[in-house]
This record gives C-alpha cells, sequence and structure tokens, in this order.
C-alpha cells in the first residue's frame, strides 16, 4: 500500500459534512414513493473494487466463476442489472478517490475499504446495514465495520499474519527448511547467517515499514509484548509504551538483514516478490500470499509469527475487505442486496478458492473442503485459533493526523534511523494534543 493519509484527506472532511445534507437529500425514494430500482429499470451498480483477480477482467477461470455467481444472485431480484466494476486503488487512495466523489455528489453505489469505514460512517457516508446481514460473519473482522455498535459495511474475508519463508533460500544458507524459526531470537540469528551466506546474492529478511502496511506488519509484534497503539477503548495513545519500543528494537535489528533500500519500499508487491523470488527468506504475510507465492514458483512455507521471550502470540485484522453501500447510492436496495451476497457463505467459499484468502464467514471458515483445497489454510486457521487478534484502533478524533504522526515515527526509526525513544516520544505527544 502506498504512504498514507495525504494531509489533503483531511480538508475535505468539512467540505463532505456540508455537502452531505443537500446531497442526500436529493438521493431518497422519488415523490411518487417508488424506490428508484422501481423507476429505473433494469439497475445499473456502479461497484469500486481493485484491479486484479477481485475484478472480472481476470481471466482466471475461477474468478470468472465468482463473478457469473453474483450476477446470477442479484439477477435473481433484478433481472437485467449491468454491474459496473471500476479499479480505484487501494488504502489511501481509495479513500481520496472516495471522499473526492463524495464531494461532487458521483460516489459509486458500492466501495470496499479496509481501515476507514468507522471515519466514512462518522461523516455519515456510508447506509446502515441491517444487523441480520452480518449475523453469520465472524465478530472480529466485524469490529473494523462499526460506529456506535452498528454496522456499515460486511466483511467479505478477512486475514491475519503468518511468517512466510523461501524453502529454498533456507537450503542455500545451510538451514533445515522444515525448521522455520519460532522465536524472535531465532529468527534474527537465521536472517543474520543467510545474509551472511548470501554475500549479497539473497539476505535474511524483509521489513515493511512504509505507512499502513508497515504498521499493520508491526503491530503483531507490539501486542506479542502486550503493547499496542491505543488503549483497549481505543480512546488513549499508548505510542511510546516500553513494550512498542522494545518491538521496534527488534524490527530495526531485523531490517539490517534486509535487502539494500527494502525497507523503503512503499510497493508491497515488489518488496514480497524479494522472498518469492529468491532474494530473501523471510517475510511477514497474510493468506492472500499462498496463491501469490505459488503464481510467483515459490516452494514457500508459512508458520506461525516468531515469539519473543516473556512474550506471547498475538496478531492483527488485515486484509479485512469491508463492502459498503454509500448513502448518496440512488439504488439502495439493490446496493444492499449485492452486500448480502458477498456475507454470503457460497459468495465467501468461492472467493477463498479463487485467491487462498480467508473467509469471513464462519460456516466458509468451518467447511472441512476448504481447508483441504488449499491446506496451507490450516496454518492460518491454526493462527486464528489460537491467537488474539483485533483491527488496529480507530482514533476518536483527528485519525489522519493521529495515523500521519504514527507513520513519520515508524519510518525515522526503521528507514531513517532516527532514534527510537525520540521519535516515538515526538509521535505521542502530536497525537495526545489532536485528540484533545
Amino acid at each position: 500500500m502506498k504512504r498514507s493519509r495525504k494531509s489533503w484527506f483531511v480538508l475535505t472532511v468539512v467540505m463532505v459534512a456540508s455537502l452531505l445534507l443537500a446531497a442526500c437529500s436529493s438521493t431518497n425514494k422519488p415523490e411518487s414513493g417508488e424506490s428508484p430500482e422501481a423507476q429505473n429499470d433494469p439497475v445499473t451498480l456502479t461497484v469500486w473494487g481493485q484491479p486484479g483477480i477481485d475484478l472480472p477482467t481476470n481471466v482466471d477461470k475461477k474468478n470468472q466463476e465468482i463473478y457469473r455467481f453474483i450476477q446470477t444472485e442479484m439477477e435473481k431480484k433484478y433481472p437485467g442489472i449491468t454491474i459496473d466494476y471500476v479499479g480505484k486503488g487501494w488504502g489511501d487512495d481509495l479513500r481520496q478517490n472516495l471522499m473526492l466523489a463524495t464531494t461532487a455528489g458521483n460516489p459509486p453505489d458500492i466501495a470496499w475499504g479496509e481501515d476507514f469505514v468507522p471515519e466514512l460512517a462518522k461523516l455519515g457516508v456510508l447506509s446502515e446495514v441491517p444487523a441480520d446481514y452480518a449475523k453469520d460473519l465472524a465478530e472480529g473482522p466485524m469490529l473494523a465495520a462499526k460506529l456506535d455498535g452498528k454496522n456499515y459495511a460486511v466483511s467479505g474475508m478477512t486475514g491475519i499474519f503468518a511468517l512466510m519463508y523461501n524453502k529454498d533460500v533456507m537450503k542455500k544458507a545451510g538451514l533445515d527448511p522444515d525448521s522455520p524459526p519460532k522465536t524472535w531470537d531465532e529468527w534474527l540469528d537465521m536472517s543474520k547467517k543467510i545474509t551472511a551466506a548470501g554475500k549479497g546474492e539473497y539476505y535474511g529478511s524483509v521489513v515493511q515499514t512504509v505507512g499502513l502496511g508497515g504498521t499493520f506488519r508491526i503491530a503483531p509484534f507490539m501486542r506479542q509484548l502486550g503493547g499496542d497503539l491505543t488503549t483497549q477503548d481505543w480512546q488513549s495513545i499508548t505510542f511510546n509504551s516500553p513494550e512498542n519500543i522494545k518491538a521496534l528494537t527488534f524490527l530495526k535489528e531485523l531490517s539490517l538483514t534486509a535487502p539494500s533500500g527494502s525497507t523503503a519500499l512503499s510497493d508491497e508487491n515488489a518488496l514480497y516478490n524479494l522472498v518469492h523470488h529468491g532474494k530473501a527468506a523471510f517475510g511477514v504475510a497474510g493468506p492472500w500470499h499462498i496463491s501469490w507465492s505459488q503464481a510467483e514458483k515459490c516452494d514457500c512455507g508459512f508458520t506461525p509469527l516468531p515469539v519473543p521471550d516473556g512474550g506471547k502470540r498475538a496478531n492483527v485484522i488485515v486484509g479485512n475487505t469491508l463492502w459498503f453501500v454509500l448513502k448518496q447510492s440512488k439504488n439502495q436496495e439493490a446496493a444492499m442486496e449485492y452486500l448480502r451476497i458477498i456475507a454470503s457463505q457460497e459468495y465467501q467459499e468461492k472467493f477463498a478458492l479463487a485467491t487462498g484468502r480467508m473467509p469471513s464467514n464462519k460456516a466458509a471458515i468451518a467447511n472441512p473442503e476448504l481447508v483441504n483445497a488449499i491446506p496451507q489454510l490450516t496454518i492460518y486457521g491454526e493462527i486464528v485459533e489460537n491467537e488474539a487478534a483485533a483491527p488496529l484502533p480507530v482514533y476518536p478524533k483527528n485519525g489522519p493526523k493521529v495515523w500521519e504522526a504514527w507513520y513519520k515515527a515508524q519510518e525515522s526509526v526503521l528507514v531513517g534511523g532516527k532514534p527510537i525513544d525520540a521519535a516515538i516520544a515526538e509521535a505521542q505527544k502530536t497525537a495526545e494534543e489532536l485528540l484533545k
């Protein structure tokens, strides 16, 4: 994911809030009392998704089956419906595009994101999702879809992190490819040995440090020690906890075994292909790396994240795609039906088979046929069962600016070499001021 939350995003918030009353009133049901769907037959839905396997332009047969399924299900209620899939990026690029489109009064009917649903819901941009749409979805992934106890999205898939390792690189360095590291000390020791053996040809570990993607991969190691970015209620900043500083100290050491320049990469494809292509041995990876590594012809293994001495297993919910309906959509009923399909067991099983991703639907997660089809999911299933995991926090005020303070600190430490205590203290002070 690219560098997060451009500063001008904050400037659009006031504009959005001031325009929503007029925009939303113009998109309510017509005076006749008929829904827009009834007046405009057939319906056209605009869906913002991510280019690649998640859009129907992908020619993979399993991917195509997903979109045929969605189309068939939608046709049952809306014959002749057209679903226009548009790629508008991910993360902060998607957020900024959504804010611009909403401000201009021409947003999509449906979009997806990961970490900013409560922010958009607080602005009044999103439609509330009926509670029964989420009744079959796991609680953890749905935490990031809520504001004040109400659902504003459904989780289409989810994930947590494991350690991915390239078996060929381990063999080259004289290590047992069937014995990946289990502790921080073992991981660091192996990474140093691999880097030394590689002599510039291959290295120990890739360490993602930039923006939101970096934070996602840092958070589990803080949580293993009992640290986090906030208190559990998300109300108070805890950037400068001793546990967080210890985790950053370890990751800084680990980053010294990374390929030159890689810690500054914002392109996740480029970063993790270093592992897939044998330029590094280890990387922190979500379940989407199962199919990704296979596509790159990597003999990659997956194992739970190594744990520090005195720590415990912990994780973060990541790759949690949240589908939501924009309040300005003129096709509310059809858009909500799309979300119902996304939340269904049948859809999520099809998507998992096509992508290797973890379902959020509890029945799909428990289906043994899915695990048999994608054996590597067993590791991720074991992690879900044995590790406490929650989303990244949602800040109660000035969220984008608070995140920027943290991103600046993590990057100045892990990329720029700024002293950890100083960088984190500065970020703590800035964040506390923003929450006043």
